[in-house]
């Protein structure tokens, strides 16, 4: 029963939000991969960053739903409207550039958590993806903690291969940099 946070950074990938990264952030794009491919106009796409952090901080960053937006720049809100135990509903709003065209996207996402292990998402709108989850991986290896992001997402309507594969991966590095920042800030203090 992944959290809020974790949903929503989804649905950020998706965006494709288009504002600049603190130069910290866009530094880190040598420490963080992203590979996507496509299945019959689905991409999938997978991402991974080690920071040398505690699993419990970055657990901390990845359920916190209320302040998501303050650090990941394409959420524009995001509202626990259920809550029991592992299992969380959330109503995020995203906006961002898909292809210089300024979009809106609203997404629910019903979110399951296994407490520092995995969080896993699905948007069940299915107002602009026919479909959308994904989860969150966590692991400690060497004194770091590695994060593990997968998507599965297919717009509602046809996208060419080649543009909705750079706005997925372009979106998916600057949401795991996003998360990596505030890991490490929070890190630090």
């Amino acid at each position: 029963m992944p959290p809020l946070r974790v949903m929503t950074l989804a649905s950020i990938l998706l965006l494709s939000g288009t504002s600049a990264l603190p130069k910290k952030v866009a530094q880190s794009h040598c420490d963080t991969f992203v590979n996507i491919h496509s299945q019959k106009g689905t991409f999938l796409i997978k991402g991974e960053f080690y920071v040398k952090a505690p699993l419990s901080t970055t657990w901390s960053v990845l359920t916190d739903y209320a302040h998501i937006s303050d650090f990941i720049g394409s959420v524009n809100s995001s509202e626990i409207l259920e809550h029991e135990k592992t299992t969380l509903l959330i109503r995020q709003e995203i906006s961002g550039k898909v292809f210089f065209i300024d979009k809106a996207f609203s997404l629910k996402l019903l979110i399951h958590e296994y407490p520092r292990e995995m969080i896993s998402f699905t948007d069940i709108s299915q107002k602009n993806f026919a479909v959308y989850e994904g989860s969150w991986q966590l692991s400690s290896v060497q004194g770091k903690t590695r994060v593990i992001y997968q998507l599965k997402a297919k717009p509602t309507g046809w996208t060419p291969w080649i543009l909705g594969k750079r706005v997925f991966k372009s979106n998916a590095r600057k949401l795991l940099d996003e998360i990596r920042l505030e890991i490490i800030r929070r890190t630090a203090g």
